[in-house]
């Protein structure tokens, strides 16, 4: 029974660990994209669920333009604006990958278009293709 306990606490920490996982602190200056994975995987012929946040660096209103992404054909990815957050701006975002993609991996860039101080740095993920079972 002793040592069960302190077993809980260890995996209790590593398990808040990981709620807080993405950083979501502001940028020095401009504005940043943040993932909380900046890696994923994805068999082939699925689709995943992620969030995509747009964290900046003073109080302005940001003026954006839709999220982009450049990849492999095959991979494909759709966001979505939750309208609820404004700070930092929050997506939901998904990839998807076709059942005819080569297992690999693929580094893929993400931005999110603006002009002037809602210039946005672009960000990359990589997708590991993995074989569907």
């Amino acid at each position: 029974m002793k040592r069960i306990i302190p077993l809980f606490v260890i995996l209790l920490f590593v398990g808040l660990g990981n709620l807080s996982a993405q950083n979501l602190e502001k940028p020095r200056s401009g504005n940043e994209i943040r993932l909380k994975d900046y890696t994923v995987t994805v068999a082939q012929g699925e689709e995943i669920d992620l969030q995509m946040w747009v964290v900046k660096a003073k109080k302005y209103n940001l003026v954006v333009e839709e999220p982009k992404a450049s990849a492999k054909e095959g991979i494909h990815f759709t966001f979505e604006q939750q309208t609820e957050v404004e700070d930092p701006l929050t997506y939901d975002m998904k990839v998807k990958v076709d059942a005819s993609t080569p297992v690999g991996d693929y580094l893929c860039i993400l931005k999110v278009p603006g002009k002037g101080r809602s210039a946005v740095t672009g960000s990359t993920i990589k997708i590991k293709v993995v074989q569907n079972d």
